[in-house]
């Protein structure tokens, strides 16, 4: 590839920063298989994750489907703008994923 064209494709990618809460029933290895069906869901829809901290379970501020505790991920991401939506989508319908939010690092 270019190395021209590789620096205006990273250069046209954004950060953003991405904290997951998982059900806490979920297994070691089922959350696992989820962290990389997710990271992969990223890499399909033209995004790069750059970081991960798993933060471990923690009690949440309210109950969220009669739970009061999550486990949490945070990662850090390089992500194309037309990617955003996709991956958005497919974190809405993922079973395991109790909550997420992405934000736009400035």
């Amino acid at each position: 590839m270019n190395l021209n064209l590789t620096y205006s494709i990273l250069n046209f990618m954004k950060d953003y920063e991405l904290t997951l809460v998982f059900d806490p029933d979920l297994s070691s290895a089922d959350q696992k298989k989820l962290i990389e069906k997710i990271k992969k869901t990223i890499e399909e829809n033209k995004g790069k994750v750059e970081k991960e901290e798993e933060w471990g379970k923690k009690e949440l501020a309210y109950p969220i489907n009669k739970k009061k505790n999550g486990t949490y991920l945070y990662l850090t991401l390089k992500v194309s703008p037309e990617g955003l939506p996709k991956i958005d989508k497919k974190l809405k319908i993922e079973e395991g994923v109790m909550r997420f939010l992405i934000i736009r690092k400035e």
